[in-house]
């Protein structure tokens, strides 16, 4: 993997040692694809959805083991909200560190990635940081149709996670691109917000790209069609070619008068299968 040299941005964030946590944070990354990739392969499924599952833990928990171990840098978990992991908080910068993977396909470009709707409370009140604001309290669809006591609860508890996390400063949002074959093909960091609940629509105010793996090391090998070649008959053998005998069109065959039975009852459309592909996180 490619060395990692901080930005204007980054060293506005993280001053002095943006360098080392840029570096920890792409290391700690490639790890939790590695380990996906490895429990897609002892999975042997056909989709991807082994990997996807595992992602959503590794991601998590890699980008915590590379970087605890950095000066300043603190794990903690939000009280008061559903959250299974912790997040890397820089505390001498109080800035908190939020994973995303925004695409499986290497076709969707990250500034047209969209956060999975309903966008949950934690992630709503941590975009809110990363443009510097609040978290919006503006009602979503999904609110319409809860009675007052339960949105006045459901209010209360947002307003209270946005406090909370407020007081981390800011969140930088580490996003990714992977899948088992292109392996993780983009990896960095920025400033990102949430422009609409309804549509998860997130704008980057800033980004700046970290180093992925090395061409053809990032993902599963895909095997080299085999090249097929001729066998030529060998001089002196008796054996010919399959089809050098001469052709016999008659076999001494008829055909047989074919009768059709009634159906048993009507017939019915094919029905279309869906699938879906592994989980975005």
């Amino acid at each position: 993997m490619g060395s990692y040299k901080a930005g204007e941005w980054a060293r506005r964030r993280f001053g002095a040692a943006a360098t080392d946590l840029g570096q920890a944070i792409a290391a700690g990354m490639q790890e939790a694809h590695h380990r996906a990739l490895r429990a897609h392969l002892g999975g042997e499924l056909r989709t991807n959805d082994a990997y996807g599952a595992a992602l959503m833990v590794t991601q998590h928990e890699q980008l915590i083991a590379a970087t605890e171990g950095l000066p300043g840098v603190v794990i903690r978990k939000p009280t008061g909200v559903v959250s299974r992991f912790p997040y890397v908080v820089v505390e001498d910068m109080a800035v908190v560190l939020m994973p995303w993977r925004f695409s499986n396909t290497p076709a969707k470009r990250r500034v047209d990635a969209r956060m999975p709707t309903p966008v949950s409370v934690l992630r709503k009140s941590l975009l809110g940081l990363g443009a510097g604001v609040p978290a919006s309290t503006q009602l979503v669809l999904e609110q319409s149709t809860l009675d007052t006591d339960e949105l006045e609860a459901q209010l209360a508890e947002e307003q209270e996670v946005s406090a909370q996390l407020a007081s981390f400063g800011r969140v930088v949002t580490v996003a990714f691109g992977s899948n088992p074959t292109d392996g993780l093909f983009e990896l960095g960091w920025g400033d990102a917000e949430l422009i609409s609940e309804d549509t998860g629509h997130v704008f980057w105010h800033a980004w700046e790209a970290m180093p992925t793996a090395e061409p053809g090391t990032a993902g599963l090998a895909v095997p080299t069609p085999t090249k097929l070649r001729s066998l030529d008959p060998v001089e002196g053998s008796r054996v010919g070619r399959f089809d050098a005998a001469p052709l016999n069109e008659d076999l001494g065959l008829t055909a047989r008068p074919r009768t059709v039975p009634a159906p048993l009852s009507e017939s019915q459309p094919e029905v279309e299968q869906a699938g879906d592909e592994d989980g975005q996180s």
